[in-house]
């Protein structure tokens, strides 16, 4: 309730932030709280009391007395700002630069505090800041001086990144091998949770939840405690010690994962996009790896897809093939296993027309030949890809409808056989990769 009083006491100045940890109440807001302190036709005045430690009570007469001023806060950020201006086009060359720095409240306080601000020498503080975009990758210039933001510039802002996060994500992204351990190590390290807080009551669990995940790592304090939120939440085990702050830095997760899949997406391909989006759905539904094709599915839940998959379904497309009659095995009601199998039918599913592939080659010989990926679901952006004995042949991405024809031409090689191995990936969505393959026998 915001209605006025005749008193008004704040009982106290901090509170505890899940992500902050233990942080100061605004002293705004400690000024709008005490103006509630006498009540307009009733009273002639109010009273405020303001319940602090005793060396923090100068600072608040302080600011009883003189209230607040407000200060600018965008040079500690300026390349961040910067980079989103960038990125939505506002600043399209360098001479736009100061331009949009004279348009914002920075650029005011300056002028009014010029030693403060060191308004002497923003031009070329700015300027630095703009070769410093450049040089780490999130923005790019021309000939004309016009700027332009890279991917890494456009994926930093369109997901509100801070730009070593970004950086990190690239990095994570441009490694050899990605595994999922490694997904929720990058996200929990990530600046945006530098300063959580872990309490000393929680440390025992934080050391369960990450040793009953097989994890080890070299994260320390509150990045340690949101890893093992992470790892916990996976398969919707969260320690009670653990449940406070959960829920928000799980929230907040999420948003970094759904932005690390898309750096996976655009560095690493369509198969470390699907990795990830696979553990951003754990995380969200805290469902096991075996389930968690099934929450792609309108409708399925974490319990529901955990049912499921204990009678045996692995994927929406084993839910269409099994019909609404098998679904109500796993504690369905008929409509509702009807509605679970209308709408994993509008998910894609997924075989392989291997054509005329041979089933053998004499060594030395070549033959041309092609394979059809066939959809009998819903369309969508896929990665499809070719091995041969485990080395690449093909790659691509491109969106599924009903068909895409992929070449496999067969090389008589000196192996005694090649396995051909097709794989399609989807990174849009949390469903497992679909592998078919066959055996090419060398004559």
């Amino acid at each position: 309730m915001n209605l006025p009083a005749r008193c008004v006491v704040i009982r106290d100045t901090k509170y505890h932030d899940p992500l902050e940890g233990e942080v100061d109440i605004s002293p705004l807001d400690v000024l709008q709280m005490l103006g509630r302190a006498g009540r307009p036709g009733y009273d002639d005045v109010g009273y405020g009391w303001v319940v602090c430690d005793a060396d923090e009570a100068d600072k608040y007469r302080s600011l009883l007395r003189e209230g607040k001023e407000i200060e600018s806060t965008l040079a500690g950020d300026i390349e961040t700002h910067l980079n989103a201006e960038v990125a939505m086009g506002t600043i399209q060359g360098l001479d736009d630069v100061m331009s949009w720095v004279e348009t914002t409240f920075y650029y005011v306080r300056a002028q009014s505090k010029p030693d403060a601000y060191d308004f002497e020498n923003l031009r070329e503080r700015v300027r630095g800041t703009v070769e410093s975009l450049v040089d780490s990758g999130f923005v790019e210039t021309d000939d004309d001086l016009g700027v332009e933001a890279t991917t890494l510039g456009r994926l930093a802002s369109n997901y509100y990144l801070r730009l070593d996060t970004a950086e990190r994500f690239r990095a994570v992204c441009e490694r050899d091998r990605l595994s999922g351990d490694d997904v929720l190590e990058a996200v929990a390290a990530a600046g945006e949770f530098d300063s959580v807080s872990a309490r000393q009551s929680e440390t025992e669990a934080i050391d369960r939840a990450l040793d009953g995940a097989g994890v080890e790592t070299d994260l320390e304090n509150g990045n340690r405690k949101v890893l093992a939120i992470l790892h916990a939440a996976t398969d919707g085990r969260t320690p009670s010690e653990l449940r406070s702050d959960a829920w928000i830095i799980r929230q907040n997760a999420l948003r970094l994962i759904a932005a690390l899949r898309e750096f996976a997406a655009a560095f690493a391909g369509p198969r470390a996009a699907n990795l990830v989006r696979r553990m951003e759905a754990r995380v969200e539904h805290g469902v096991p790896r075996e389930a968690v094709g099934l929450t792609a599915v309108e409708g399925v839940g974490a319990g529901r897809a955990e049912s499921l998959a204990s009678a045996g379904f692995s994927s929406p497309a084993t839910l269409v093939d099994a019909g609404a009659e098998q679904l109500t095995n796993a504690d369905l009601s008929r409509s509702v296993a009807e509605r679970v199998v209308d709408a994993a039918a509008d998910l894609p599913r997924i075989s392989v027309d291997w054509g005329q592939f041979p089933d053998s080659i004499p060594a030395g010989e070549n033959e041309m030949c092609e394979l059809t990926v066939r959809n009998a679901g819903g369309g969508a952006h896929v990665g499809v890809r070719v091995t041969v004995n485990g080395t690449e042949m093909t790659g691509s991405a491109t969106y599924l409808g009903d068909s895409e024809t992929v070449p496999a031409p067969v090389f008589g090689a000196d192996a005694d056989e090649l396995r051909f191995v097709v794989e399609v990936t989807f990174p849009e969505l949390p469903l497992a990769p679909v592998r078919e393959d066959r055996t090419v026998q060398v004559l």
